[in-house]
């Protein structure tokens, strides 16, 4: 297998637009939400403060495309591949539901209701190519102009598998430039549901915190909704060699698992995320003792934390240090994986394991060595959990490149 390196990242979050700023807040612990300003039992949601992230002309009504489309570009730029589309390229996203605007209910939905229902026959009428809704509710559409703006030839996917999305795709890239079938990869996660359909969406599952997230945390009573996207660049090695960039630290191993448990709770005891994380070390080749870090999924959820502490005691001891940073920029459903990616590569890169913003007194029932505050601590791997709704489970091992 060909090694995988990172060298381009590109950051669109509430904790700041770059790998600089993001890294501050990680590294001062920082509460990155704000007043929710919204009627719903929610006070607090963790929004990217540019009112206006540009790009509205590409992707108008579609806030979470912005987000991913400022990204990429960003992780381009840095990478310093200016000719991205003249290579054996490909492009993987994890992508969310559809940004539901007031304007876009007015247009797309209450035309389709009939006697208070939604009407197929009105709904299929309003299929067709020249009418915006179909197009702007497609999981694909942004990967699609995303390619056309940079003009990429080559094969695209999108991966719509809830909050494991981005840490999916990124999996996707890893293993097409590891089997050699492209030499470079432009994948990540993108996504905002910081509107009502949103927030009432994950209220109705009783999956938010009416206050603070407390990841591990004894009181914790579910996450704040974030927003954001981070993108990267992937290269083999050789390639990248050649054209005489450093990385910024590699994709070493990744895997995947689905419990098909339950619609929304993960298995009790983690038995899907164990096997992504084993999975993810067979293809690292490397050994439990060897993971100096686990960025935890840690949503805050009284079922969700127990199960991947014990998945994470089963697999890696109770010893490893272990936090979650959703409770500084809350929950970015499906670009979770991809900001957190950009985390442990900050961590990596900075010495510093980031801490849990909210953990006061972890809960017994989570075996774990949870850090409440950053730790300044040198390790060579770290691993990253993602896992969504309907048993959906994604690993990735990040590791330092010595040169």
């Amino acid at each position: 297998m060909n090694e995988v390196w990172v060298t381009g990242l590109g950051i669109r979050s509430a904790a700041g637009q770059s790998i600089n700023a993001f890294g501050n807040a990680l590294l001062h612990n920082r509460f990155c939400g704000v007043n929710a300003q919204s009627e719903l039992d929610v006070t607090f949601v963790a929004r990217v403060s540019e009112p206006e992230i540009g790009f509205e002309d590409v992707f108008p009504d579609d806030r979470k495309c912005t987000l991913g489309f400022a990204a990429a570009l960003d992780a381009l730029e840095q990478s310093k591949l200016n000719n991205f589309n003249q290579m054996r390229s490909i492009i993987f996203v994890g992508t969310g539901l559809s940004s539901i605007t007031p304007n876009e209910f007015e247009v797309d939905i209450y035309p389709h209701l009939l006697d208070g229902k939604l009407s197929r026959q009105t709904m299929a009428n309003d299929l067709r190519s020249d009418l915006p809704s179909p197009n702007r509710h497609l999981p694909n559409r942004f990967a699609t102009v995303l390619a056309e703006k940079i003009g990429h030839k080559g094969l695209i996917g999108t991966n719509f598998s809830a909050c494991a999305a981005a840490a999916q795709a990124m999996a996707e890239g890893f293993f097409t430039l590891s089997r050699g079938e492209a030499d470079v990869a432009l994948v990540g996660g993108h996504d905002s549901m910081d509107h009502p359909m949103g927030l009432l969406s994950f209220l109705v599952l009783g999956a938010l915190s009416p206050a603070y997230c407390r990841p591990f945390d004894v009181r914790r009573n579910g996450f704040m909704l974030g927003e954001g996207a981070a993108m990267f660049v992937l290269e083999r090695e050789d390639h990248a060699r050649a054209r005489g960039v450093s990385p910024l630290a590699k994709i070493s191993g990744a895997g995947t698992s689905i419990d098909a448990n339950n619609a929304t709770a993960p298995h009790e005891e983690g038995m899907g995320a164990a096997l992504a994380m084993k999975r993810a070390l067979k293809v690292a080749g490397l050994r439990a003792g060897e993971i100096g870090y686990v960025n935890a999924h840690g949503t805050g959820t009284p079922l969700g934390d127990v199960a991947e502490s014990l998945a994470i005691q089963r697999v890696l001891g109770s010893d490893v240090p272990v936090s979650s940073i959703k409770g500084a920029i809350g929950h970015t459903i499906a670009a979770a994986g991809a900001l957190e990616g950009a985390a442990c590569i900050w961590a990596l890169q900075n010495n510093i394991l980031p801490g849990t913003v909210g953990l006061n007194q972890i809960d017994e029932k989570c075996p774990v060595n949870a850090l409440k505050d950053p730790l300044h601590q040198k390790v060579e791997h770290i691993i990253s959990n993602s896992f969504g709704f309907g048993g959906q489970n994604a690993s990735l091992i990040f590791s330092r490149v010595e040169l």
